[in-house]
């Protein structure tokens, strides 16, 4: 009777060991292979992180930031100086104070190439901005997507 739990631990610790080191093997990220994220997840991934750094660069009125996110490719920055951007930017009766990222709504191919020669990618980042009205001190919450092109 002894020597049958003795068995019976030795064969839970094996179950155990075994658990962990498979755990432990699928911890482990190898690019392309099945055990972590594709390609697509780490283009998401950055692109997420991007938006992030833009979002949060909004909300502290870090406005040499938010200007450096603008894609040279944008028609906006090369059309608009930074003095022009932030001459704009102070006008505006509202900022941003919040924000939640819903979703990336797609990651595809460029379908303007001649528009935008340089652009390789368009992103599209649903976000959910919360703007807080300077004279009123109202909040308000629309959706918005936001436009990435990774350059």
């Amino acid at each position: 009777m002894r020597l049958k739990k003795y068995n019976l631990k030795i064969n839970n610790l094996r179950a155990v060991l075994t658990c962990l080191l498979l755990a432990m093997m699928l911890s482990i990220c190898v690019p392309g292979s099945g055990f972590c994220g594709s390609l697509k997840d780490q283009e998401e991934n950055a692109l997420l992180q991007a938006a992030r750094h833009f979002l949060d660069a909004e909300v502290r009125r870090d406005y040499p930031a938010v200007y450096a996110c603008f894609a040279s490719a944008s028609a906006y920055a090369r059309s608009h100086s930074y003095e022009e951007y932030l001459a704009q930017v102070k006008a505006l009766p509202y900022r941003i104070v919040g924000y939640r990222i819903v979703t990336v709504s797609y990651i595809q191919e460029n379908n303007e190439k001649i528009k935008y020669p340089a652009v390789e990618r368009v992103a599209q980042v649903e976000v959910e901005l919360k703007f807080l009205h300077a004279d009123t001190q109202d909040l308000t919450e629309i959706n918005i997507g936001f436009h990435y092109c990774p350059e």
